[in-house]
């Protein structure tokens, strides 16, 4: 299994289940991902239901102000458990794929936020789109100026 494929994936999950904690996709998100990571032994169950448990709660009881922050330094630990989920059983990344889109799809627009680093290399171009691809921004790295669009 691709390395940096895990990780995405890993991510994009962690991102989406810390992402849901006090919003109204929480059942969602805890009912999906714990069904997944239950599936590692049955005597993970009481671990993994106070892992999610402390997880909404931790967000939950931060003010809305501080909430980004705190899901910021949960994600890896939340990418970390996912990873090694999937890593254990390769055939479990369409589930978590699929419920990372479910749980995505329940949050609200302003929790569906994506960030994409692009990096172009002295005398490369980098281009990048995101969502509907309607805006693409190009960046240079050169001394010289930019060519001029056509």
């Amino acid at each position: 299994m691709d390395a940096a494929w895990l990780a995405q994936l890993a991510a994009t999950g962690a991102a989406a289940l810390v992402g849901a904690a006090a919003t109204d996709a929480w059942g969602t998100a805890r009912d999906g991902f714990g069904r997944l990571l239950r599936r590692r032994s049955a005597d993970a169950d009481p671990l993994t239901e106070r892992r999610l448990d402390a997880l909404a709660e931790e967000v939950e009881q931060t003010s809305p102000v501080d909430r980004d922050e705190v899901r910021q330094r949960l994600i890896p630990v939340w990418q970390t458990r996912l990873a090694d989920l999937i890593e254990e059983d390769p055939a479990i990344a369409d589930d978590v794929a699929g419920v990372s889109g479910q749980v995505q799809a329940r949050l609200p627009v302003s929790a569906r936020q994506w960030v994409q680093h692009i990096t172009a290399h002295q005398g490369g171009i980098a281009l990048g789109a995101q969502g509907d691809g309607s805006s693409v921004h190009v960046h240079y790295h050169s001394d010289e100026a930019p060519p001029r669009p056509a």
